[in-house]
């Protein structure tokens, strides 16, 4: 399955989340790097919109993250490369900071699996949790490009991907004890 339909059915079906754990784990890995992506956008927007209209102040940041290059405030390649050094420097962190959070909730999730009785390793929560991602991000960003901001902002987005994870965890076969479902 594409990526983009991927990411179409992890906005609405839990099911589609729970099958998704069998995919290979190089294709979780590109999703969530696509996920990173998206959650960059209005960072990456509004950081080329400030860059590109003070010249000054990028050739300071320039001085101050690069002291042993001569930067002068008239180039405009020094804004240039002083974005694409922001912009993918926050991208890699955008990157780590969201595989933290899927290791942690596929963790909860591990807990959820075990007290819930279902049938499921640590590598296929992993997955579902990537997926699980989505639609609390999509929202997030949405919120963010249209200037909505709220305190409980990111409670509302781990409530809402925990409860995406225990709607996918249904679909998970039961647990087996002895030979036994349980």
């Amino acid at each position: 399955m594409s990526l983009l339909k991927r990411f179409s059915k992890s906005l609405y079906s839990p099911k589609y989340i729970a099958a998704f754990r069998f995919e290979s784990i190089g294709k979780t890995i590109t999703y969530v790097f696509f996920l990173s992506f998206i959650m960059g956008l209005p960072a990456f927007w509004t950081s080329f919109i400030y860059v590109s209209a003070d010249a000054s102040w990028a050739a300071e940041e320039m001085k101050k993250l690069f002291p042993f290059t001569a930067v002068h405030q008239d180039q405009p390649i020094n804004k240039v490369i002083f974005l694409l050094t922001a912009l993918f420097s926050y991208y890699v962190f955008l990157s780590f900071t969201l595989f933290l959070k899927i290791m942690l909730f596929a963790l909860i999730a591990f807990i959820l699996v075990l007290f819930l009785k279902k049938r499921g390793e640590y590598r296929h929560l992993f997955r579902i949790t990537a997926y699980s991602l989505t639609l609390p991000l999509c929202l997030t960003v949405s919120a963010d490009i249209i200037g909505l901001t709220f305190l409980s902002t990111y409670w509302i987005d781990w409530l809402l991907v925990l409860l995406i994870i225990l709607f996918s965890i249904r679909y998970l076969p039961p647990a087996k004890v002895n030979g036994i479902v349980v």
